[in-house]
């Protein structure tokens, strides 16, 4: 469609320009207006990258899994999500399991716990030290393992430390691969 539109208006420029200037040639014509069809689209090109929003800043987007089972963690210990399978940004430190803002935003982050059964594993969702929300993954009583998964969207500053940290002392167990955290910036 916008082919169709930029062709039409070539040619209704062409036909403008042949009444204005009989002594240029066709050719001379079709190379005026193929210029001119080259200005409109850089300027179309320009306004794109003015207008998205997003040729000015990074993508942040991490996905990590847990190596190997975790037991008894202390009260708000970090959990240290340790296999990167995508750390876009590099705004994730598997290292100590803190995610470190790298531009203002709002930001999507997700974990899952899956605990095994008879025990739990209860965890918070923290930022800067704040508590923002929590998720209780509990087997007692039960014989199977048993996973549970929450999502937070929360608007972050540059600097700023999230994590997933052990909820009091109800972080029993949290059994590898199945558990997983990830985030990523929304706008």
């Amino acid at each position: 469609m916008r082919a169709t539109v930029l062709l039409v208006i070539a040619i209704v420029s062409a036909g403008a320009l042949e009444k204005k200037c009989d002594k240029l040639s066709m050719k001379e014509l079709l190379e005026i207006v193929k210029k001119r069809f080259e200005e409109i689209e850089q300027r179309e090109n320009e306004h794109k990258c003015k207008c998205s929003g997003t040729d000015h800043k990074k993508n942040i987007a991490f996905h990590v899994n847990l190596r190997s089972d975790i037991r008894n963690l202390s009260p708000k210990a970090v959990v240290i999500f340790d296999q990167v399978v995508l750390n876009m940004g590099k705004a994730y430190n598997p290292s100590n399991g803190l995610f470190s803002c790298p531009e203002d935003g709002v930001y999507s982050f997700t974990w899952t716990a899956l605990t095994s059964p008879n025990t739990s594993f209860e965890s918070d969702f923290v930022v800067n030290g704040e508590v923002v929300a929590g998720n209780r993954a509990s087997a007692y009583n039960i014989k199977q393992y048993l996973p549970a998964t929450k999502t937070v969207v929360v608007k972050l500053e540059k600097g700023d430390i999230a994590n997933v940290a052990a909820h009091g002392n109800s972080a029993k167990h949290i059994y590898p691969f199945w558990s997983s955290y990830s985030g990523f910036r929304v706008f």
